[in-house]
């Protein structure tokens, strides 16, 4: 019955605009829904998610709208739908693009992750104990679309830094505090990797820990450092030793000793 009375209504719009006797003219208010009130209506749910992201451009507010599709049980993993929208004109979206995730749904991040004063936002599709894994959409506002990342995926739990405009990423495999470190940095437009750091943890008769550094030289990441710590029978010594060479490479005005 409200919706036989709301088409009802719409049809008489033009009878009454033809009379001079608009909205306004009749004293009815026309509502302009507000990014949030249209944030508030939309589904969120196991399959459904949408969040607002203030792109800080000239099309200010722009809502998201996630639709997880049917989980493949052979791959592992679910296909998500992705709309954006313009909350004045939410006939149609403006813009759309399809990821996979694994384990993961619902989780985004608004951030300036390229610096730039306008708004981007990430999402994550793959989580585990530590390591989180997450897609990168940047906003261009001169082609007013948001422009996927791909070197993002894979860094794990990145930070963005505004002050050293450096990104760093951790991804852990052991309670020991050992895996891999990377540091990434603007280039062109471009997300570049500029040192990567694998730390490898392995103490009992017989075992080796061993720091493994990258840096980017010459466009490509090549190998700086490389060095074995054996197992010595002094296990807390051995692993402080280790530790402090590992932690000295994540500081990037370190280049190895002279």
């Amino acid at each position: 019955m409200r919706r036989r009375g709301l088409l009802l209504a719409v049809c008489l719009m033009p009878a009454l605009t033809a009379c001079g006797a608009g909205p306004e003219a009749s004293g009815v208010s026309v509502e302009t829904k507000t990014p949030a009130r249209i944030l508030e209506e939309q589904l969120q749910d196991d399959t459904h998610n949408a969040f607002l992201v203030d792109t800080g451009g000239r099309l200010g507010t722009l809502l998201v709208t996630a639709e997880l599709e049917e989980f493949d049980e052979a791959l592992r993993e679910s296909l998500v739908h992705f709309a954006i929208w313009n909350p004045t004109d939410m006939s149609h979206p403006i813009q759309e693009m399809e990821k996979t995730v694994f384990n993961a749904f619902g989780w985004h991040e608004e951030l300036d992750a390229n610096f730039d004063g306008f708004e981007d936002f990430s999402y994550t599709y793959a989580m585990g104990n530590q390591p989180s894994y997450g897609y990168l959409w940047i906003w261009n506002e001169d082609a007013a679309q948001f422009v996927e990342v791909p070197e993002y995926a894979h860094i794990s739990s990145p930070r963005c830094d505004p002050e050293t405009g450096i990104m760093d990423g951790w991804a852990r495999s052991s309670g020991a505090g050992d895996g891999v470190t990377t540091f990434h940095r603007w280039e062109g437009g471009e997300l570049i990797c500029i040192r990567r750091i694998e730390s490898c943890c392995r103490w009992g008769e017989g075992e080796v820990s061993t720091v493994f550094v990258e840096e980017r030289v010459d466009g490509e990441l090549q190998q700086v450092y490389y060095e074995k710590f054996p197992w010595d029978g002094e296990e807390i010594e051995g692993r402080e030793l280790w530790r402090q060479v590992s932690w000295k490479w994540k500081d990037l005005d370190y280049h190895g000793e002279t």
